[in-house]
């Protein structure tokens, strides 16, 4: 039997975590890494080592370089299906868990919403999982350094992003919750920064994507109002975040950090995006900020009803000469009976 070099090994060994940690955060089996670590198990599985790869925030090429070792070929998407399934036995227990942007973002966002139950999130407009896939791939992506690797990176984020929104299907058809609060001032200059003057200039075919995206929101909780609530508030929080199950026994907090500035510099490719973590005494500081934003929002009770968050996003498109972009992808999701997304 051929003798494979324990690059593996020496990477997790190397890592600040231990290998129950490890098995946690990639949904690779505790037994199984610890055959790998003890060299049990010479020739790891290709969605093996890509999955703790990726759970221990390495980049695509690197990855690659690890799989050569293996005489594995490169990443393609044929091994996405596995990834992902391992990518559903994550769990997010015992310490708070970074995630990083992009794909390890997106990972993590996806196994979160493997668990279900209630959504609450806080942030500056509605939920990512609202942007239509064609706006979403329009992101500034980190650099691989080989075109393989790039190619299979953006292929990756697709098909991580399409699995995201699979699952929130998913979970609507259980009824699972999803409550949102905005801020006012910030929901305003996302308009203005997206749909405005200057961004017409720009794409207007931008500005029809970001009208499908507000559209996807306001359809959701118009069709089911019991289940999607949108809120504006007077009230700019510090943290974006989103709790996971929060109605559950062990709910999970989702903190999101903001960049607003790109610099396009290879050595700033991986940054800390957040945390996830279920610690008590975090979940317990996180909550206390979601009810502050109930009660902010009981003072626009107009504003914080299907019909109200609907006409109010209307007249923000309508100040920027674009509402019938967003009336007419409003209308055409409208014509579905359930719960459809651009």
């Amino acid at each position: 039997m051929r003798s494979f070099p324990d690059t593996l090994t020496q990477i997790i060994k190397k890592s600040d975590l231990n290998v129950n940690q490890i098995s946690k955060c990639s949904g690779i089996s505790n037994t199984y890494l610890t055959k790998i670590v003890n060299r049990k198990i010479n020739h790891p599985g290709k969605d093996k080592i890509a999955s703790v790869l990726l759970a221990l925030n390495f980049n695509i090429f690197d990855i690659n370089q690890v799989l050569a070792d293996y005489d594995y070929l490169p990443l393609n998407p044929h091994d996405i299906p596995q990834i992902l399934e391992n990518n559903k036995k994550r769990r997010f227990e015992g310490r708070i868990i970074p995630h990083y942007e992009y794909i390890y973002f997106e990972l993590a966002m996806a196994a979160l919403a493997q668990i279900g139950g209630t959504t609450i999130i806080i942030k500056d407009r509605p939920s990512g999982i609202f942007i239509p896939m064609d706006l979403y791939m329009m992101k500034e992506f980190p650099i691989e350094e080989d075109s393989e690797a790039a190619k299979f990176f953006m292929t990756f984020t697709h098909d991580v992003v399409a699995e995201r929104k699979r699952l929130f299907l998913k979970n609507c058809k259980k009824g699972f919750k999803f409550e949102a609060y905005m801020c006012r001032e910030c929901l305003v200059e996302c308009l203005q920064k997206n749909v405005g003057h200057n961004a017409q200039k720009a794409s207007m075919k931008r500005v029809e994507l970001f009208a499908k995206y507000f559209a996807n929101a306001v359809s959701a909780g118009l069709k089911f109002p019991d289940q999607h609530c949108h809120n504006v508030i007077d009230r700019c929080t510090y943290f974006q975040f989103m709790v996971q199950d929060a109605e559950g026994e062990h709910p999970k907090v989702s903190y999101t950090s903001e960049k607003k500035h790109y610099y396009k510099r290879e050595w700033d490719q991986l940054n800390i995006e957040g945390f996830i973590s279920n610690g008590r005494e975090i979940t317990d500081l996180f909550f206390n900020e979601v009810e502050n934003c109930r009660q902010a929002s009981k003072m626009n009770s107009g504003i914080n009803t299907p019909e109200g968050f609907w006409r109010y996003i209307q007249d923000l498109f309508n100040r920027h000469g674009v509402g019938e972009l967003f009336e007419k992808a409003l209308s055409d999701l409208m014509t579905f009976q359930g719960l459809k997304l651009y």
